[in-house]
């Protein structure tokens, strides 16, 4: 019975762990899509004010990775924020974790 209890604390420490980890991705994800999202809103030429308070939702994909040489391949991580209410008119709601991947071949 002793063995079984030391097992199921050890499967849960390591659980606990990897979840640790995969929240503090995410987080550091969040962090870099809102410095991106900062730097775009800074720039002299940015998104209009009045686009972004028609926009339903917002995607920010901080680093898209690129390969083609013949066959291509693309792949990125960033999050989502969509306006609440009804008709997506409400305030920003919570941010939701996307990724961009895709594939492609030809000249």
């Amino acid at each position: 019975m002793k063995k079984y209890l030391v097992a199921a604390t050890c499967l849960t420490l390591v659980a606990g762990a990897i979840c640790a980890k995969k929240l503090n991705n995410e987080q550091k994800r969040l962090e870099e899509c809102g410095v991106v999202m900062q730097e775009v809103l800074n720039v002299p030429d940015n998104i209009p004010q009045e686009l972004l308070e028609k926009a339903e939702c917002v995607i920010v994909i901080p680093s898209v990775k690129k390969l083609a040489f013949g066959v291509g391949a693309s792949y990125g991580r960033g999050a989502m924020v969509c306006r609440t209410g009804e008709k997506f008119r409400g305030p920003w709601g919570a941010p939701a974790m996307y990724a961009l991947e895709g594939g492609s071949f030809g000249f």
